[in-house]
C-alpha cells in the first residue's frame, strides 16, 4: 500500500517517516530467529565482529554486531526486501525503480550493546541524483529509549553536514552536531520508521536487559549513479535492482 498525502507531506516536512506495523507477529518471530541463526553463524565462523566500539561507565566494552547485505545470510531476509509492502512504500517516496544500497542487520546485546553517533547515510550512500535515498529501520523488538531506538532531528534533511572519522568508535560522526529537537522513534516489534538519506539520526547504548535487533534497509533510486567508488566496486549480489528500470556503472 502506498503512503497517502498527509505522510507524504510529513515525511518530506520532518525527513522522516514513522509508519508503524509492517510485519504481523508471526513474521517478527521468524525473523527474530533468523537474524539470531544468521549472527551465531558468522560467530562460528569467525566473522561476527563489531561495527562500533565504545565502553560503559564501568569500563565494560560496548558492541554493535552488523549483519552485513542481510539478504545474502538468510532467504528470510531476501524475501522481506522485494516484499510489495514494503517496495510499495518506498516507491512513494524515491519512485518507481528501486535499487537495494545496502541491507543490514544491527544487533545490541542487553546491557552492553554500544552507540552508533550521530551521521547521515548520504555521507556513505551520496548518489548523483537529489532525495534519491531512504532508509527503512525495522524493530524486531520493541524498540525504546532504554535499549537503543533510533533518535532523529526532524526538519535537517537538506544539507549533508561535515563529518570526521572516530577511529576509536570506529565510525564516521557529525562534526559539532547540534542536537536541538532531536526526538526518539520508539517502536514496537514489527513497526518501522523511514528516513532521508540527509536526516541526522543517531542510536544509544542499549542499558536494559533485553535484545535489540533491527534492520536497516538502504534504498536508492535506480537510475541514480553512486558519486563513491567504493560503492560502485560492490558486487552486483549486494546492491541488487528490486524494481524498474535501473542504470549500470
Amino acid at each position: 500500500m502506498k503512503l497517502d498525502q498527509e505522510s507524504l507531506e510529513a515525511y518530506k516536512r520532518d525527513g522522516y517517516l514513522k509508519y508503524g506495523r509492517l510485519l504481523e507477529p508471526g513474521e517478527v518471530i521468524a525473523l527474530q530467529e533468523a537474524y539470531m541463526a544468521s549472527l551465531e553463524k558468522m560467530r562460528e565462523e569467525r566473522r561476527l565482529v563489531s561495527a562500533r566500539h565504545g565502553e560503559t561507565a564501568d569500563g565494560r566494552q560496548t558492541e554493535v554486531f552488523q549483519i552485513r547485505s542481510a539478504h545474502l545470510h538468510h532467504p528470510l531476509f531476501n524475501k522481506l526486501m522485494r516484499d510489495p509492502r514494503l517496495l510499495d512504500i518506498v516507491e512513494s517516496l524515491i519512485g518507481p525503480n528501486i535499487r537495494l544500497v545496502l541491507f543490514q542487520g544491527l544487533y545490541k546485546p542487553p546491557h552492553t550493546g554500544g552507540v552508533i553517533e550521530w551521521h547521515q547515510d548520504d555521507f556513505y550512500f551520496m548518489v548523483d541524483r537529489p532525495d534519491a535515498v531512504v532508509s527503512c529501520w525495522l524493530a524486531l523488538d520493541d524498540a525504546t529509549v532504554d535499549n537503543g531506538c533510533m533518535w532523529v532531528v526532524p526538519g535537517r534533511q537538506h544539507t549533508l553536514l561535515e563529518h570526521y572519522s572516530n577511529k576509536k568508535t570506529n565510525g564516521a560522526e557529525i562534526v559539532g552536531m547540534d542536537e536541538t529537537g532531536a526526538v526518539p522513534v520508539e517502536l514496537k516489534a514489527g513497526q518501522c520508521m523511514f528516513h532521508h538519506g540527509l536526516t541526522p539520526h543517531r542510536t544509544l547504548a542499549n542499558t536494559s536487559g533485553t535484545h535489540r535487533r533491527a534492520l536497516a534497509i538502504h534504498f536508492m533510486d535506480a537510475l541514480a549513479v553512486p558519486l563513491g567508488e567504493g560503492r560502485k566496486k560492490e558486487p552486483a549480489e549486494n546492491m541488487p535492482v528490486l524494481r524498474g528500470s535501473a542504470v549500470s556503472w
